[in-house]
C-alpha cells in the first residue's frame, strides 16, 4: 500500500513544474517582483485540510496594495489573497473539492509566508474558504469573489447570528450598511436581502439604483448631513440594531447613530475603530473583523495587532461553502451572474502576473471605482 501511495504522490509532483513565479514583496515595502519558487515547497507535508491550485486569475483588494505598497506588509513574502484556478494537488480531509476542480479561495499574502501568495501560478488554500466554480463562471468572476464575500459571511453568519440565505426569517431584522459601494458592501447587500433582512444602505447617489436591484431597501447618500435622520425616518418604528461599517474612516462610525436609542445595538467594523468612538454609545457593541479567521490559525496583522485562531469560524465557513454557496452560485451565466447573486463590475487589467503592481498602484491612488480589478494568469 506505501508503495502504491508513494507511486501516486511521485505523479501528482510530476504535474507540477519544478518551480513557478511568484510575486514577492521588496525590501522598505517597495513593490513586487517576480521570484521562482519551488514547487516542493507547497507540496510537501501538505497539510490534510489544504489544496494547491494553479492559478488562473488573481484579485485585487484594498488589503493588497496596503501590505505591498503601504505598512502592513513583511519584505521577502508572496503577494496576493484572492485566487481562481484547477486543483492539483488535494490533503485527504479535502472532501467537497477534488485534483481537477475549479475553485476559487484565499490566503492571507504579504504576511508571513515566504513560498505562498495567490499572486503566483500555484498557490496554497486552506480548504475551508474554497469553493467550487459553477461551470459557467469564469476565473476572474471567481477571483473577484473570495475577501469581500467571505468577509461579508464572517459579518453576518458568523457573527451576528443571522439566519443563512434561503432560511425562514419571520422577524425580518433591519440592518444599516455603511459603505454598500465597497466590494464587502456589495456582497454583503445581496446576502441580507437573502438572508430576508431589511437591509438600509448608505453610498455615494450614483449607484443606489444598482444596489436597490441588489436587494437594499432604500439607499442613502453618505455626505448627506441627516443622513442619520433620514435612515432613521425612512426604519420608522422598527430600531435597527445591526450595523456593518465597511469604511471605518478615522477609526470612526457614522452607523452608530441610527441604533436604536432606546436599546442600543451591534455594529460590525471592518476597520479599525477608537476607544473614543466607542464611548459615544456605550450601549451599542463594535467588534472588529479580520478575514483571516476564517483560515483557523492565530495570525498579526500589519505588524500591528494579534488576532487568536477562532476554530469555529473556520468550521462555519466550511459549512457555508458546502451547503450555501452552491444554491447562491446556482445557474451562474458568465457576465450575468446567477439569478440570486451578481459580481462586482471587473475591471480586467492587462499583464498577467508580471503587472499586477500597476493594479496595485491604481488602487492606491483611488483610480477605480465600484469595480473589481483582476488579472488573468494563465
Amino acid at each position: 500500500m506505501r508503495f502504491f501511495s508513494s507511486i501516486s504522490s511521485r505523479i501528482k509532483m510530476a504535474s507540477l513544474p519544478e518551480t513557478f513565479k511568484a510575486l514577492q514583496i521588496l525590501p522598505e515595502l517597495k513593490g513586487i517582483k517576480v521570484v521562482q519558487i519551488p514547487s516542493a515547497s507547497l507540496v510537501k507535508d501538505l497539510p490534510e485540510d489544504q489544496l494547491v491550485i494553479r492559478v488562473r486569475a488573481a484579485g485585487l483588494n484594498p488589503t493588497d496594495w496596503r501590505h505591498v505598497l503601504g505598512r502592513l506588509g513583511t519584505a521577502g513574502t508572496i503577494a496576493g489573497c484572492d485566487a481562481a484556478g484547477e486543483v492539483v494537488e488535494v490533503g485527504p480531509a479535502v472532501k467537497h473539492l477534488k485534483v481537477g476542480d475549479r475553485a476559487g479561495g484565499f490566503t492571507f499574502g504579504g504576511s508571513h509566508q515566504t513560498e505562498n501568495g495567490a499572486y503566483s501560478e500555484y498557490v496554497r488554500l486552506v480548504s475551508a474558504a474554497c469553493f467550487k466554480l459553477p461551470e459557467a463562471m469564469t476565473y476572474e468572476e471567481a477571483a473577484s469573489f473570495p475577501i469581500p464575500h467571505f468577509t461579508a459571511v464572517q459579518a453576518l453568519y458568523h457573527r451576528l447570528n443571522f439566519p443563512k440565505p434561503f432560511s425562514p426569517n419571520p422577524k425580518r431584522e433591519s440592518i444599516v450598511i455603511w459603505g454598500g459601494s465597497s466590494a464587502v458592501g456589495h456582497h454583503a447587500v445581496q446576502l441580507a436581502a437573502l438572508s430576508g433582512l431589511k437591509v438600509f444602505v448608505t453610498a455615494s447617489p450614483d449607484v443606489h439604483d444598482e444596489l436597490k436591484a441588489l436587494g437594499a431597501e432604500a439607499c442613502f447618500d453618505y455626505k448627506d448631513a441627516d443622513v442619520a435622520k433620514k435612515i432613521l425616518a425612512a426604519a420608522g418604528e422598527e430600531d435597527i440594531l445591526y450595523g456593518l461599517d465597511t469604511r471605518c474612516e478615522k477609526g470612526s462610525t457614522d452607523a452608530l447613530d441610527v441604533m436604536s436609542p432606546s436599546r442600543g445595538g451591534r455594529i460590525i467594523a471592518i476597520g479599525y475603530v477608537s476607544g473614543e468612538t466607542k464611548q459615544r454609545r456605550k450601549d451599542v457593541q463594535i467588534d472588529l473583523i479580520i478575514v483571516f479567521s476564517e483560515l483557523g490559525f492565530p495570525f498579526n496583522y500589519g505588524h500591528m495587532m494579534d488576532f487568536p485562531a477562532i476554530p469555529a469560524d473556520k468550521s462555519a465557513t466550511l459549512e457555508y461553502v458546502t451547503t450555501d454557496m452552491p444554491r447562491i452560485l446556482e445557474n451562474w451565466k458568465a457576465g450575468q451572474g446567477s439569478p440570486k447573486f451578481k459580481t462586482q463590475r471587473l475591471r480586467h487589467l492587462q499583464g498577467g502576473l508580471e503587472n499586477i503592481q500597476e493594479g496595485l498602484e491604481i488602487m492606491k491612488e483611488g483610480n477605480y471605482a465600484r469595480e473589481k480589478l483582476v488579472y488573468t494568469i494563465a
